[in-house]
């Protein structure tokens, strides 16, 4: 029986490139005699990528020809090109990117992002195992559609950020204008807010973008510290917030499906339950978000009872003390 001929698969041209780019960056001194051998394609077409590697791929000042090597190098030693989409997976993980994009759909770097995502996940056809444009509809994310967000209002926030400058403006119906040095853009719960330093108090504070008018950059820079983040400071996932204290918390939980749900999400990173003989469950942890945290509690009504600390204790019996007033029309 005579053997079956298996048809030769050649790199296609990206592939080309890719090897190419890593010869360059692992190897001494390549030659084009090199980079046919081993992408086993002729000399005009390695020429051709090569120019491609230049004007196509940004590194047109930083290839060169070595003549006494005889070979490319870069001038540059960390020089990569950027990788592209390679596997079904990763374009549905593309795909799946563009929908979560979404969320924040009406700022001025949605469209750029959308863009870039659906071009990358476009590179490849979708093979017979996981289609990518229909499975990419079968996962969707929910939230909350964000306020349209004035694109010169954000376009002087990047540029004062990546130039540590001070910026000032008018928020809300303040009667005095604030200065503040802009560290971070933060978007929550359908919210863009500038997570900023407020001199005048000496503390942090966030401006919530679409209160924002009559923006302006202000020559004078600041100095970033190094622990900036908003993630770096906040202790605890109770929506964005940074108190100037933190706190030891222990909540009461007498409900198996409010603590079911409780369960599923991280809410500070030292949370701990511990069952009671009577059935209830003790919560503890550690956070720096006082103000959301008594919204929290209060959001799951007679299942949730603070026990510590006090000044919780007493925000919420008020709380609930005005509520039943309210309830029983006194």
């Amino acid at each position: 029986m005579a053997k079956e001929k298996v048809k030769k698969q050649y790199l296609n041209g990206y592939e080309r490139i890719l090897k190419i780019d890593y010869m360059i960056s692992h190897m001494h001194y390549p030659s084009v005699e090199d980079f046919a051998r081993e992408t086993e394609a002729s000399i005009p077409t390695i020429n051709r990528d090569l120019r491609d590697l230049r004007m196509k791929f940004g590194a047109e000042d930083i290839l060169q020809y070595d003549r006494i090597e005889k070979g490319f190098y870069y001038t540059r030693p960390s020089f990569r090109i950027p990788a592209m989409l390679t596997s079904e997976k990763q374009i549905i993980a593309a795909r799946l990117m563009s929908n979560l994009l979404k969320l924040i759909k009406d700022t001025p770097i949605y469209k750029q992002a959308i863009e870039v995502f659906s071009s990358l996940s476009d590179n490849i056809e979708d093979d017979s195992k996981l289609n990518a444009k229909k499975l990419s509809n079968r996962i969707m994310f929910l939230g909350m559609d964000p306020v349209k967000i004035d694109d010169d209002i954000w376009s002087m926030l990047e540029e004062a950020m990546a130039k540590n400058n001070y910026v000032s403006f008018n928020y809300l119906d303040f009667d005095e204008p604030f200065v503040v040095a802009p560290w971070q853009l933060i978007y929550s719960e359908g919210m863009w807010s500038l997570y900023s330093y407020y001199p005048k108090e000496k503390g942090t504070r966030f401006f919530n973008l679409p209160g924002i008018h009559n923006l302006k950059i202000d020559p004078r820079t600041f100095e970033l510290p190094p622990d900036f983040e908003y993630s770096k400071r906040a202790k605890g996932n109770f929506r964005r917030y940074i108190g100037k204290e933190t706190w030891q918390y222990k909540l009461k939980i007498t409900s198996s499906k409010t603590l079911n749900y409780i369960k599923t999400y991280n809410w500070a990173e030292d949370q701990q339950f511990e069952t009671q003989p009577d059935g209830s469950t003790l919560m503890t942890f550690t956070s720096n978000q006082e103000y959301p945290i008594l919204g929290w509690t209060l959001s799951h009504g007679m299942y949730v009872q603070p026990l510590e600390p006090e000044w919780l204790v007493k925000e919420w019996g008020k709380n609930v003390k005005q509520m039943a007033r309210l309830a029983n029309g006194v």
